[in-house]
């Protein structure tokens, strides 16, 4: 089943630890790109979140943000840079001493001190760090479960739109096949007609038609792009009901020989209904391309 690169998954997962969301937001990207937003808490856990999406997604742009509240604990211990806090104590009182500073106004101001950086040190607390990497785990693995969910909702939808498509192209390759077949030939008659009106019945006549038609003939001749260009569409329709995941490239590389073999068509045609139908397979092709953009 297709996969859209748009979709979206939320899951969240209560335990004594605290309570852990997760976010996925999945947009078009040629390549997987993944980012991830964790609690600074919880930084460490960045490769195990990339992992897991890692082995279930393809393509797009992924973007994680995982949010937390804990409960009793947490996994940072917090700690005073105690060296630190006796230099800006000191740099303070130099600083009131210099200006003369009234009593009052010698006062440490706490609020200060704490705005300064490295003042207060956070170190990882790996006493439950399991635990932690377990509630992450299971909350990033059910936000990917309900993106995927998704993804093949959407994907379903773009599948029965791209098959229409490609019946109808079939149809159309179809006519023009059975149009050219006929087109040696009309220009033939055409060629007959226009030298009857200047010579008639001459041996010369009839040698100088077989060659005209036999290089016209030539020149016209489709039979090799139309048997590529439906080969492709058996392809394309083959990957459509696989099970391979990831194919959006594949599909995007198909459709582009699609485009090569019908301009390679329509060059050759001066008819104007073929042209027509030539006109027409290039726009269901666009169609598609813009879909397949979006598949996984």
């Amino acid at each position: 089943m297709l996969r859209s690169m748009t979709a979206y998954g939320r899951a969240s997962v209560a335990l004594p630890l605290g309570l852990f969301i997760v976010e996925i937001q999945s947009v078009n990207r040629k390549h997987l790109e993944i980012n991830v937003l964790l609690p600074k808490e919880l930084a460490r856990f960045e490769g195990e979140v990339k992992k897991i999406l890692g082995s279930h997604l393809f393509r797009g742009q992924i973007t994680v943000k995982i949010f937390a509240t804990f409960e009793e604990t947490t996994p940072l211990v917090v700690s005073v840079n105690l060296p630190l806090v006796r230099q800006l104590k000191a740099a303070w009182d130099r600083v009131a001493k210099e200006l003369h500073l009234e009593r009052d106004q010698q006062a440490f101001d706490l609020n200060v001190l704490m705005s300064q950086p490295g003042v207060l040190l956070y170190n990882e607390n790996l006493q439950d760090e399991g635990e932690y990497r377990k509630a992450i785990e299971l909350a990033t693995k059910d936000a990917v479960v309900k993106l995927i969910e998704m993804k093949e909702r959407e994907g379903a939808s773009l599948q029965e739109d791209i098959a229409s498509r490609l019946q109808q192209l079939g149809n159309c390759i179809d006519q023009i096949s059975s149009k050219t077949s006929g087109a040696t030939l009309k220009y033939r008659q055409r060629l007959v007609d226009r030298l009857e009106e200047v010579l008639s019945g001459c041996v010369e006549n009839e040698e100088r038609i077989l060659r005209e038609v036999s290089v016209y003939a030539e020149r016209i001749d489709i039979v090799e792009e139309v048997t590529r260009f439906n080969s492709h569409l058996k392809q394309l329709s083959g990957l459509l009901l696989s099970e391979t995941k990831g194919i959006g490239k594949t599909l995007e590389f198909i459709v582009q020989e699609l485009h090569r073999e019908i301009n390679t068509i329509g060059s050759k045609s001066s008819d104007m209904e073929i042209s027509r139908l030539v006109i027409t397979v290039k726009s269901d092709l666009e169609r598609i391309r813009e879909q397949i953009q979006n598949i996984e």
